[in-house]
């Protein structure tokens, strides 16, 4: 799609709200859409305090080519504004695939996929209240028993959730918790196929809207 990105861009963003009071759908009350160079991973959404957020790619044209960049986008739903929130510069400009966007308690999180050392690490970045910076809260260590592994998501007490995958012979996957201060890893004695596994929040409630 990025090689027809110069033929599409004059194509205006559709957003709709629906309204669970009513049963019906409308737009929204500002006008504010994200600019059309913007490409959303859809796959990457997390919902805080009444925002969502989207990972997504700006690629603009400069010096004759393309550029992108990495960014967060976030949509207010109560005054259903968009806003652009930009990342740190290592973080903005890598491949998209290696990043991951999570809720910590009630903070948003990216998840970096990185190597040091000849070992994968997963550096985790919080995202601070003014949306403008980013600090590194820790690093998710993998030990050398494991070949592979899927970060899941993170327990209430900020403990990563993972999918690892050991190496031969085992080749059995299983749930684990990462400790971040001790770099240990911790079963939780769930297994299954490699990465097989699936992880999500509980929420006791549905805001009406």
């Amino acid at each position: 799609m990025w090689g027809h990105r110069e033929s599409v861009t004059c194509i205006p963003w559709q957003v709709e709200v629906f309204t669970l009071s009513t049963g019906a759908w409308r737009s929204p009350y500002t006008s504010n859409l994200p600019r059309n160079s913007i490409e959303f991973d859809y796959d990457n959404t997390v919902v805080i305090d009444g925002m969502l957020y989207w990972l997504a790619t700006n690629r603009i044209t400069a010096d004759g080519g393309f550029q992108s960049y990495n960014l967060l986008i976030s949509f207010d739903m109560t005054s259903e504004e968009f806003r652009e929130v930009n990342l740190p510069d290592s973080l903005a400009h890598q491949s998209i695939s290696g990043l991951t966007i999570y809720k910590l308690r009630e903070s948003l999180v990216v998840l970096e996929r990185d190597v040091e050392a000849n070992d994968l690490v997963f550096p985790v970045w919080t995202m601070e209240d003014d949306l403008k910076s980013f600090t590194k809260l820790f690093t998710i260590n993998i030990p050398d028993n494991v070949s592979e592994v899927c970060v899941m998501g993170f327990r209430k007490t900020g403990e990563p959730i993972i999918d690892s995958l050991p190496r031969y012979p085992e080749w059995t996957g299983s749930l684990a918790v990462s400790e971040p201060c001790s770099k240990s890893i911790s079963s939780l004695g769930i297994n299954g196929r490699d990465f097989s596994h699936y992880v999500y929040s509980y929420i006791k409630s549905l805001l009406l809207l």
